[in-house]
């Protein structure tokens, strides 16, 4: 910076005299009469060039301030890039660690254990389909026992006659809809008989009343079916006219207990005894 400041003081003091000569021969007028030219110009050039240095003089001191600053952030950059460096390996170590420490928790044979385990479960459900099978058999077979000993208790109320069963009600009255009933919570149906046999059987033991019987036209007036079973009635003794109709609700047959006969009254409103059959066949 010295260098350059004192070849433009040298300058400025060979051009001045020589500029202040040709201004004295065109007549112009002197801006300074040097009668020291190399003390006097020397003094006058510093005093008009010390902007200009004080100037430069500023600018070196920046430049250096920035310098000074680049470097310490070139350094801090360094630092930091060390630091990110030194946290990759130690990130690359403990993921290093970590398989390591999965490869050793893992068991080598771990494939062929769950394939075994595979290969339990597989044999542990077939026990079970077995054994569900074998308890479902198990109990069909108690429920179809406790069916038979049901409607051994249920038959017990029932008297036999040929090979069927029969129960006479001598006590309730009621209308047909409910005796019906009544036969199916006692596990059989209103009776229909299938030959003279039973029905001889049967009126032997009736007192002198009604009792209301399965048999019944509903469906169709004149052609008798059998409420148990749904096929056409196959015996009947009918009464002397009978079936005759009085009125359009009469098509259910009933047992008139004074002569042992069969006759048709209504099924909703005549109140009287009944008899039911275990069996639905007939």
């Amino acid at each position: 910076m010295l260098g350059s400041t004192k070849i433009i003081l040298c300058a400025f003091a060979l051009l001045y005299p020589y500029g202040s000569l040709i201004e004295a021969q065109d007549g112009r007028g002197y801006v300074c009469l040097l009668t020291d030219p190399a003390n006097q110009c020397s003094a006058y050039c510093v005093s008009a060039l010390q902007p200009v240095i004080d100037h430069l003089s500023q600018e070196q001191q920046d430049r250096g301030t920035c310098e000074v600053k680049l470097n310490e952030t070139v350094a801090k950059l360094d630092q930091i890039g060390d630091q990110l460096t030194a946290t990759q390996i130690q990130i690359e170590i403990h993921n290093a660690l970590l398989v390591s420490n999965l490869t050793k928790a893992i068991p080598q044979d771990l494939e062929q254990r769950l394939k075994g385990i595979e290969g339990n479960q597989s044999a542990l459900s077939s026990q079970l389909k077995d054994g569900q099978k074998s308890t479902a058999s198990q109990l069909t077979a108690i429920q179809k026992t406790l069916s038979e000993i049901e409607r051994k208790l249920v038959l017990q109320r029932y008297q036999q006659i040929g090979s069927r069963y029969f129960y006479i009600e001598h006590n309730l009255v009621v209308n047909w809809r409910t005796a019906e009933q009544m036969c199916i919570d006692m596990g059989g149906h209103l009776a229909a008989f299938q030959n003279e046999q039973e029905y001889n059987a049967i009126a032997g033991q009736l007192n002198k009343a009604n009792y209301w019987l399965g048999v019944n036209d509903l469906a169709k007036q004149g052609e008798f079916i059998s409420l148990a079973s749904g096929k056409r009635a196959t015996y009947f003794r009918w009464r002397k006219n009978e079936p005759k109709y009085n009125n359009p609700t009469q098509h259910c047959a009933y047992v008139f207990g004074h002569e042992n006969v069969m006759i048709v009254l209504s099924c909703t409103t005549d109140l009287m005894h009944f008899i039911c059959q275990s069996d639905s066949n007939v």
